[in-house]
């Protein structure tokens, strides 16, 4: 940062005293990552071909947002209000079969370290301090900062007391640098800190009373030869001095060389089981040199490394599992079941959304499927849903609507939209929804089912990082125009409405139901207390006649438009071939387009768009159906398999299906209601095959070789 700013040798020996003295009187640190790029999603947009460019500081604004949330413990509290099956609502340690990926410090310092390689490796990284460069609290915040925005899991910190290839310390030294180092951690606001027991008495209480948030893992780590077996009542003893101390979660490694024993095991976790509640959770393993030597032993936070990061002597407990190695064998053994996933509806057969699921499928060594279903009534998805190997299904037009009285649970978004995009059957052995969330990814009959709606939240990220400063919501003046009165633009409204936009238009051919939907979105403002003035009927939703109409006085123009309505129509109905009038698009700021449809991907409004961009009138940003579709694949696995989304991965899956179709409208082929075209299937074979290596991405299409 002193050489950014070009300063004197001497200044900036000053400014760094400032720093230290800063970090030594405040109680919370922010690293705020240099992002000049404005995000690296918006550059992915142009595989798309989509015109779409970020503000600069969009990135930074979500980052400090989620660390306020962080700190004030607002995240978990709504995501599990809002929708208990979201992954950000349940806790790793309470979740079946999670998994800890050990990142060293100094593995991170290594530059030829990717971060991206590491996407969807765990449901939560440890970083191991286990060096001490110069600047080491600034390189720790920075590497903190990178952790949360590339793999964004929860950070489990630890100070090690002596690190591997490091020299000795006396034990005053370890004390005081790792007391601070510590400390720094909670600073930071990581979730969860693991901390030595058996460390200096003055040091443990230190960091026990200032741990704020951050959940403490009380740590033993029985090592040496002859080390008592599981049923020795020192594992106890341990525990119950963890429970006393306040440790939320009681972590107990134990060496063995060949004397492992499972019964062992089980008795201890038998006597820690008959201990009254309240108590923390346990994890107890066993490991030897090689590493953990089951990475089964415990129901969450076992701990995997990758196959990206090379061998370290400094490493010892990871040893050679990875978490989708441990996936596999899962369903090997039985504890998982495949399952049959959908995209259900009258009109899916372009459907985007299989290859995505598939990549990520291959990315876990997860042994679903997931096909399309063309269903010409509701009877059909309620054949398909009581299914013993049903695992979940996206249903578009015309199920959204009607599938809501047949669902037994909804999330809060899915009732104030009104419509559910996302089918989840329940299986728990209990009524607990904790229960129910473990229960997924197993097989079984099930006769209730949960519906959500992610359609909103990916039309919310695709606005969110498209909205120009300029034209940043401003509930009393910020106007929306959304095209069409169906699910799709119930799901926009209310993205519009999460927003913060209170001044909402809506345009159908038939108005009726265009006035249905806006009398529904008018209730739901008045019952949530969201009016943004005061005005002669209160509402925030509004419709319009006929596109001849000139724009009500009183509202500013539009510069949040978003197009619900299929391109290429129904079996039953022809596909509304919709152009803006131009003077409904006389914003001065320009704004912000979405075309929700994508077969075919350029739609008469993407045309007209971008030949207004091509006029020099740039400050209008389209964004394609894909990309939002792209953004609903992505939440909709992680609410189906209860695993993190690799969307990077997902993502070029997606690309690599436009190119396929694309390839096929060149060769005059099209697809029919039912079946994939050849080059589809080759597709659909090509990115779950190739797609998972970080090295390479090879492609077999119509017999030639891409790379």
């Amino acid at each position: 940062m002193y050489q950014l700013l070009g300063l004197p040798p001497a200044a900036a020996e000053r400014l760094q005293r400032a720093d230290q003295k800063h970090r030594e009187f405040s109680n919370l640190e922010y690293y705020n990552l240099l992002d000049s790029s404005g995000g690296e999603v918006a550059s992915q947009a142009t595989l798309r071909s989509t015109l779409m460019s970020s503000a600069r500081l969009i990135r930074a604004r979500q980052d400090f947002i989620n660390f306020l949330d962080l700190i004030l413990g607002h995240s978990l509290t709504r995501s599990w209000m809002e929708n208990p099956f979201s992954i950000n609502a349940i806790p790793p340690e309470h979740r079946l079969h999670t998994y800890v990926l050990h990142l060293r410090l100094s593995s991170l310092m290594d530059p030829k370290l990717n971060l991206d390689e590491l996407e969807a490796s765990g449901e939560a990284v440890e970083l191991i301090i286990d060096t001490w460069p110069n600047h080491l609290f600034d390189i720790i915040a920075a590497q903190v900062a990178l952790i949360r925005r590339k793999l964004d899991v929860p950070i489990i910190y630890y100070v090690e007391e002596n690190p591997r290839e490091e020299r000795r310390r006396p034990q005053e030294e370890k004390d005081t640098v790792d007391l601070k180092l510590m400390l720094h951690g909670l600073r930071l606001g990581v979730e969860y800190l693991r901390l030595d027991l058996e460390r200096n008495q003055a040091l443990v209480t230190r960091v026990l009373d200032m741990r704020g948030r951050t959940k403490i893992i009380g740590n033993y780590t029985m090592k040496g030869f002859g080390v008592p077996q599981w049923n020795d009542n020192v594992y106890v003893e341990h525990f119950l001095r963890a429970q006393s101390l306040g440790c939320h979660i009681v972590s107990i490694g134990r060496f063995c060389i060949g004397d492992r024993s499972e019964e062992s095991w089980r008795l201890l976790m038998d006597k820690i089981n008959a201990l009254p509640e309240p108590k923390p959770l346990i994890i107890a393993y066993d490991f030897s040199v090689l590493g953990t030597v089951s990475a089964l032993q415990n129901r969450s936070l076992n701990p995997v490394g990758h196959e990206a990061l090379e061998a370290s002597p400094r490493e010892w407990l990871a040893g050679v599992h990875t978490a989708r190695g441990v996936m596999r064998l899962l369903f090997r053994q039985g504890l998982l079941q495949p399952l049959n996933f959908y995209t259900l509806g009258s009109n899916v057969y372009y459907s985007a959304s299989p290859a995505m699921h598939r990549a990520a499928y291959e990315h876990y060594m997860m042994p679903h499927t997931f096909n399309v279903k063309q269903c010409t009534s509701i009877e059909e998805v309620d054949w398909i849903r009581c299914g013993h190997n049903f695992g979940g299904a996206s249903l578009t037009a015309p199920f959204k609507v009607a599938i809501m009285s047949r669902v037994d649970h909804l999330s809060s978004h899915a009732t104030a939209i009104g419509a559910v995009n996302t089918l989840l059957p329940l299986r728990g052995k209990t009524s607990s929804i904790l229960d129910h969330a473990n229960a997924r990814n197993t097989a079984g009959t099930s006769s209730k089912f949960y519906g959500d709606n992610t359609d909103w939240s990916a039309i919310t990220t695709c606005l969110r990082r498209s909205i120009s400063p300029r034209n940043s919501v401003q509930p009393s003046r910020t106007t929306g125009l959304v095209i069409g009165a169906g699910g799709m633009a119930r799901a926009a409204i209310y993205a519009l409405i999460k927003l913060g936009c209170r001044n909402i238009f809506i345009y159908n051919r038939t108005k009726s139901n265009a006035e249905r939907v806006a009398e529904h979105f008018n209730k739901y403002a008045r019952e949530q207390k969201l009016l943004a003035r005061r005005n002669e009927d209160d509402r925030i939703c509004h419709t319009l006649d006929s596109p001849t109409q000139t724009w009500p006085s009183g509202y500013q123009y539009p510069t949040l438009i978003l197009s619900c309505i299929p391109a290429s129509g129904t079996d039953d109905n022809p596909p509304v071939d919709f152009r803006m009038p131009p003077h409904w698009l006389k914003s001065p700021t320009g704004g912000v387009v979405i075309e929700l449809a994508y077969e075919p991907l350029i739609t008469p409004l993407v045309k007209q768009v971008r030949r207004i961009r091509e006029q020099g009138n740039h400050t209008w940003v389209i964004v394609d159906g894909l990309e939002v579709v792209s953004e609903m694949a992505m939440e909709t696995f992680e609410l189906m398999t209860g695993r993190k989304a690799p969307k990077a991965l997902m993502r070029k899956a997606d690309h690599l299906g436009l190119c396929c179709k694309s390839s096929n409208r060149q060769s005059g082929n099209r697809y029919k209601p039912g079946a994939f075209p050849t080059s589809s299937r080759t597709a659909l074979i090509w990115d779950v095959r190739f797609l998972t290596s970080p090295f390479s991405c090879t492609a077999i299409h119509n017999g030639a070789s891409t790379r």
